[in-house]
């Protein structure tokens, strides 16, 4: 099984708005496993571990529950959960 690490940049800038969509997030796809979302960081960067390259319907999911959202990468990881060196990019 594939293993991907998604990064986004978005607008999400609460406690609660992040602990809501976490948890949508996790309803709505069974391919996430482990979402982060750093509210210390200025770009409150998103960071999803999943077996499926899905940035596109994170994009529309996080757009359809009202915030903004920019996709900057994502990197395949091997089988000891390390990222590979070459990032795949847009």
């Amino acid at each position: 099984m594939k293993k991907y690490v998604l990064i986004f940049k978005t607008s999400i800038r609460t406690i609660l708005d992040r602990s809501h969509l976490i948890s949508k997030l996790y309803n709505v796809s069974k391919e996430v496993k482990f979402a982060t979302i750093d509210l210390d960081d200025e770009d409150f960067i998103l960071r999803i571990e999943s077996t499926k390259r899905n940035e596109d319907f994170i994009s529309r999911f996080l757009l359809l529950e009202g915030h903004k959202v920019v996709f900057l990468a994502a990197f395949e990881k091997d089988e000891y959960g390390r990222p590979l060196l070459q990032p795949a990019y847009y």
